[in-house]
């Protein structure tokens, strides 16, 4: 059995929201993906950034020099209905558009529909339209949902074999790729492909712990401030490749003080910490809510996409 992790974020992913700070998804360079995810065990990822493939592009081409894993182009696509990933893409498709029509332009380019984390409590996802839409496959076992409802609710809408049965890290951080990932038959690329469209696909690993997803949010919080403090020194002055780079290099200089000043409080112990224990909190009662039909809907809470 082959193992991939379908769902991976690089640098080239966008911001997260942090409260009134906006901070990257992902610090993680392309190449490194690459190396921790073949030390991970992995014989394939997937380059899932949100509504970019330039992450895919680079990892595919620094893929190609490394023996024992390859490479899948991807998107998590922002719709106006949910979330979607696009496997085995060679263009970039835009944000914004209806789920309908971002999963006719993936079958354009004779790619796979998964619908990654489709029940979540905290990340735009599809629900229930899942059984309307032309899916391939459904993250069964998202490895950034730490709540109690989302991966239960996935399993249970994937019993009847409709779909294949994908497990991935939703990894934005080196050290927790290839935690969750796919099992199939085979080892490469072509072989992942056939699994999921014979539905022959198994999800293995676990959760992330709640440990290494506070890890994430330190890391990318303390990239941002090296690379404020670069700048406002003068030592990064021009637009570069880099989407971090070029971020901070548009930040007027009382943004940058602010994200400073933000991200110093954030480090104070145990903040970090309480941001993780209160968000697993409102996890619990949203997860509440929705077993008593009392909830507002699943998807659109956007506390950490």
């Amino acid at each position: 059995m082959g193992k991939a992790d379908t769902h991976v974020h690089t640098k080239y992913s966008g911001l997260h929201r942090m409260g009134v700070l906006r901070f990257p998804e992902s610090v993680s360079e392309p190449k490194d993906v690459i190396a921790r995810a073949r030390s991970a065990g992995m014989d394939v990822v997937c380059i899932t950034d949100h509504n970019s493939i330039r992450g895919a592009r680079k990892a595919h081409q620094v893929a190609k020099d490394i023996d024992g894993i390859e490479v899948v182009m991807g998107e998590e696509v922002s719709t106006s209905d949910g979330e979607v990933i696009g496997l085995f893409l060679h263009e970039e498709i835009p944000a914004g558009l209806s789920a309908e029509e971002t999963i006719d332009r993936i079958r354009s380019q004779d790619g796979l529909v998964i619908a990654p984390h489709p029940f979540s409590l905290h990340c735009p996802c599809l629900g229930e339209r899942i059984n309307e839409l032309d899916v391939d496959g459904i993250e069964v076992l998202n490895g950034g949902h730490i709540d109690n409802f989302a991966n239960p609710r996935a399993e249970k809408a994937a019993l009847g074999g409709r779909f294949a049965r994908l497990g991935g890290s939703d990894s934005h951080y080196l050290k927790t790729i290839g935690l969750t990932f796919t099992n199939f038959v085979g080892s490469t690329a072509e072989d992942l492909r056939k699994a999921i469209l014979a539905k022959s696909t198994s999800a293995g690993g676990r959760v992330i712990p709640l440990d290494k997803a506070i890890a994430w949010s330190v890391g990318v919080v303390l990239e941002s401030d090296r690379l404020i403090v670069r700048s406002m020194f003068g030592l990064d002055r021009e637009p570069t490749d880099d989407p971090i780079h070029n971020l901070v290099h548009k930040m007027k200089l009382g943004q940058k003080i602010g994200a400073l000043v933000g991200s110093f409080v954030y480090f104070l112990p145990p903040v970090p910490y309480l941001v993780g224990i209160a968000s697993k909190k409102v996890l619990n009662h949203k997860e509440d809510e929705e077993r008593t039909g009392t909830g507002s809907g699943l998807g659109h809470l956007g506390l950490f996409d």
